[in-house]
């Protein structure tokens, strides 16, 4: 157990203050384990701290409207995770009389939590000896050990779950768990680690054959597929059109400005965006416009894809039919701040802000691009 004892001395000097380890509240435990999950440090705690000034107890957040909930989300991704947060509260208010549970298998059956985050609320909040096997766990522990097991394989990670909890010293989960995702995300980096400090390293069979950089072993990589997409900035005065995606769908709940997928694994050009874009938007909202002009484009990366997302202006028309049926509204740009977006459509939300509201003069685009 010598490496353990070295570890944990470690922690002890150097564990950052993170805010949810001032208690360790179950609640506070469970909002930050959610939010890491794919997310960095750095971007998670600013998001952290607005989240808890926002909903500061689990009635809090069981109580809060869905569109409250998202909008605190808005910028993390995976909107699934913030309905489900909200989901869980009211169970845990209904059947746990508020009180969160502590037993691993009660806390494993909330929704929205797997295996991996019910074994971290279970070791920090409650101290139990739960293993953790997040992404600093699996670099921490391929490296010292050397397994060439890939990490993300269902294998792979049964066999290191099992490795780290008999690794546990007895009634110290709590700190041994912290203390290996600390160490990967402070010394045991994915590039370049500190190696020369690491206070661990005469234990890390990695550091002695040299192929610190060999590991973790992971499984080979899907191919990246290229998507193009195009959105409608729609200006009518001084509002834009706006619509909700229904609750049950893919971001389900969140508001959108129209958007359309438009090619899927291959290249497309502006002018291809363009022409494709003002036939979608004609022909779902049945109007013509008296503009419909460029506005940039937006890179973004979702499960092995990579969309440009070309952004178009529309000023005047009015629609005869909307086609998805979904709800929308016509919205000042001044209040964006109460409409929950994701992350590409907030940028939209920059561009529509950024528009004049000077109208301009009323031409039409055919769709060849020819202004008449």
């Amino acid at each position: 157990m010598a490496f353990q004892k070295k570890l944990l001395a470690w922690f002890e000097k150097n564990k950052r203050p993170l805010p949810w380890r001032k208690r360790y509240r179950p609640y506070e435990v469970w909002i930050s384990e959610i939010m890491l999950q794919q997310t960095q440090m750095e971007t998670v705690l600013p998001y952290y701290e607005r989240w808890m000034k926002a909903f500061p107890t689990l009635e809090a957040l069981a109580d809060a409207p869905e569109e409250k909930v998202l909008k605190a989300w808005q910028g993390l991704g995976y909107y699934s995770r913030a309905r489900n947060l909200r989901e869980t509260a009211r169970r845990i208010v209904e059947n746990f009389a508020g009180k969160f549970p502590s037993d691993f298998d009660s806390i494993l059956s909330l929704k929205g939590i797997g295996p991996y985050t019910a074994g971290a609320i279970a070791s920090i909040a409650f101290n139990q000896d739960k293993p953790i096997v997040d992404g600093n766990v699996l670099r921490v522990l391929s490296r010292l050990f050397a397994i060439q097991d890939p990490v993300d394989s269902a294998a792979g990670r049964a066999k290191f779950w099992a490795l780290e909890e008999s690794l546990i010293p007895k009634g110290r989960a709590r700190d041994f768990n912290q203390a290996l995702m600390e160490h990967g995300a402070l010394v045991c980096t994915p590039k370049n680690p500190k190696c020369p400090s690491c206070p661990v390293n005469a234990d890390c069979r990695a550091f002695r054959e040299g192929k610190q950089e060999a590991f973790p072993v992971k499984g080979a990589r899907k191919k990246t597929v290229r998507v193009a997409a195009g959105a409608l900035v729609w200006k009518r005065g001084a509002d834009f059109f706006l619509h909700r995606r229904p609750a049950g769908a893919i971001m389900g709940g969140l508001w959108e400005f129209p958007e359309w997928k438009l090619a899927h694994g291959k290249e497309m050009s502006a002018r291809e965006a363009h022409d494709l874009t003002f036939d979608r938007a004609r022909s779902e909202f049945g109007t013509e416009f008296d503009a419909f002009e460029p506005a940039g484009t937006i890179k973004r990366n979702y499960t092995h894809h990579l969309e440009t997302l070309y952004v178009f202006t529309a000023e005047g028309g009015e629609p005869s039919k909307d086609a998805r049926g979904w709800p929308s509204a016509w919205v000042p740009a001044k209040k964006f701040s109460a409409y929950p977006f994701t992350s590409a459509h907030a940028k939209i939300a920059e561009i529509a802000t950024s528009l004049s509201d000077t109208p301009r003069k009323s031409r039409t685009i055919s769709r060849s691009g020819k202004r008449s």
